[in-house]
């Protein structure tokens, strides 16, 4: 474990028998998200992997035709999102591939993603204390596992924050490497109103850890390159939002008073589903 720089932390782990198993305690892991900082998890996931998610979501995007309409949060689909978010009220361009129904993709690449996801999903049990398994739930929160492409030329996430609970803690995992695959963007936040960037610190196979309610964003990638929804250069990552669809979403204003909010967290049950 090591300070990478300020509020900026970096956790060895090991991959193994499809677990990613850090260095440090899940608990100290945990302990260190909420101070807060930003946690980057060195998972040791091997690169072919996630180099298949990335592969097989191409693959898959190929064949199915882009949703248009509003989210339902109980299919599989890819849109390429340039609005103003209707949950985060944010401005975002970029292209979001969501497996709400991951359980009922073709076998093959059903297997692909869970290589993937599954490590992502047990490590954030462990973090939170939960035992929760993939599959829609209406009335209650569940995972929404995607993976998004930030195009070059000018892919971004703006500004936006999201309710602590259930989710508690962010997971953001790298599935190409910074410096190779792509030159510009990255997430950022802000920690005591100190920005915290992570570019050019989150490499392949780094997971990014974060207190879900920290503001934060996407910067956008270089508008040198010349923007392409159909070129799969750029910025990919895999995330694993858990939340209900319908309940009530972030406050208007932006999370304050830490200390308070850290000490009602602790309090909180640790079930996501309470």
């Amino acid at each position: 474990m090591k300070e990478a720089a300020k509020y900026l932390i970096k956790v060895d782990a090991e991959f193994r028998d499809g677990q990613i198993v850090p260095e440090i305690s899940y608990d100290d892991v945990m302990r260190l998200v909420n101070e807060p900082n930003i946690v980057i998890v060195k998972t040791g996931i091997p690169a072919e992997l996630l180099t298949k998610v990335i592969e097989g979501t191409r693959q898959w995007a190929a064949q199915t035709p882009l949703a248009e309409g509003p989210d339902t949060f109980d299919n599989n689909q890819h849109k390429q999102r340039l609005h103003i978010a209707k949950i985060q009220q944010a401005p975002q361009l970029f292209h979001d591939h969501t497996f709400d129904a991951i359980v009922e993709l073709e076998s093959t690449f059903k297997q692909t993603l869970l290589s993937v996801f599954d490590p992502m999903r047990n490590f954030w049990n462990s973090l939170t204390g939960n035992e929760e398994a993939f599959g829609i739930r209406k009335g209650e929160p569940y995972f929404h596992p995607q993976v998004t492409h930030y195009p070059l030329g000018g892919s971004f996430f703006g500004r936006h924050w999201h309710p602590l609970n259930p989710q508690k803690v962010g997971m953001i995992l790298a599935l190409n490497q910074y410096g190779k695959d792509y030159t510009s963007g990255g997430t950022g936040y802000v920690i005591n109103n100190h920005i915290v960037e992570t570019e050019g610190y989150h490499d392949l196979g780094d997971m990014i850890l974060f207190r879900y309610d920290l503001p934060h964003w996407v910067s956008p990638s270089s508008f040198a390159d010349r923007f392409n929804w159909d070129d799969p250069a750029g910025r990919w990552v895999s995330i694993l939002p858990f939340y209900d669809p319908w309940a009530t979403p972030a406050e208007k204003n932006e999370p304050q008073g830490w200390k308070t909010q850290i000490q009602s967290a602790r309090n909180s049950p640790s079930k996501a589903t309470v």
